[in-house]
């Protein structure tokens, strides 16, 4: 692709980045979708740190400590994570 297709895709990309953040930023719409995702983010936010320290224990040969499930903290919902060979 030339140097002007790739302006041109760059404009396109532009626009539908900016019309989406326009939409989910200045209107009601947009406003009840961010308030519906909000939790879902923070747990997938959440999760994705828990499983950044399980790797780095795992490769600095500490052992790994059991991870509570999505339901809570009780003994019930821990989970060990799994172990490769």
């Amino acid at each position: 692709m030339n140097d002007r297709g790739m302006v041109l895709l760059g404009a396109i990309i532009g626009v539908g980045v900016g019309a989406v953040t326009g939409f989910v930023l200045f209107t009601e719409r947009g406003r009840q979708l961010r308030a519906e995702l909000q939790p879902e983010i923070e747990t997938v936010v959440r999760e994705a740190m828990r499983l950044g320290q399980v790797v780095d224990d795992l490769r600095n040969g500490r052992a790994a400590a059991p991870v509570a499930a999505a339901g809570g903290a009780s003994a019930a919902n821990m989970v060990w994570p799994r172990r490769t060979q």
